[in-house]
């Protein structure tokens, strides 16, 4: 294993590289500085977590009572169910989202998460979020996630602006004023 390294190291002989076998790897320190509605939510676990859940229950509800709706209609059920995520933009990984279930679609830069989920029941959110709320291990990063959204409540982060304003004109004037 010495050899590959110290082989592949030969390969760039313009960058001097330091080799090292064994010893433990030391921390650049660093990382995204936390907002302070991240903060507030860590000290406030009971009443973060309560207002996740209560969100995550409501889509659940919503959810089922689409589906209802479709069957009622004929229509297909629907495999999976969109979601608006507001979180911390400097430190929340959105990729991080697999872990809770969630497939990223699309982002924006001031912490707002278009995504959808197959998983109806948004098992593993809400296991995070318990985790969360009784301080155990992996549960830290459910303060980075601010607040969980219906998707259809947020059309303006879905759509482009002239659908948007096509599709509620009394909203935009209202934005204006």
């Amino acid at each position: 294993m010495e050899k590959l390294m110290a082989g592949s190291s030969q390969k760039f002989p313009h960058i001097q590289l330091k080799l090292t076998t064994q010893g433990r790897a030391v921390s650049t320190g660093g990382g995204a500085k936390k907002n302070a509605f991240t903060i507030a939510n860590l000290n406030n676990r009971q009443a973060h977590g309560s207002k996740l859940k209560n969100s995550v229950e409501s889509l659940i509800f919503n959810w089922q009572k689409t589906q209802e709706e479709r069957e009622e209609g004929g229509k297909p059920p629907l495999k999976s169910q969109r979601i608006i995520l507001q979180i911390d933009p400097n430190c929340f990984n959105p990729e991080g989202l697999k872990a809770y279930g969630i497939e990223l679609i699309a982002d924006t830069e001031d912490g707002f998460i278009i995504s959808a989920s197959a998983d109806l029941e948004l098992s593993e959110l809400q296991k995070k979020i318990e985790k969360f709320i009784k301080e155990q291990h992996g549960g830290n990063t459910v303060a980075q996630i601010w607040e969980i959204i219906d998707g259809k409540k947020k059309p303006e982060l879905i759509l482009s602006p002239s659908l948007y304003t096509e599709l509620y004109p009394s909203s935009v004037t209202l934005r204006n004023k």
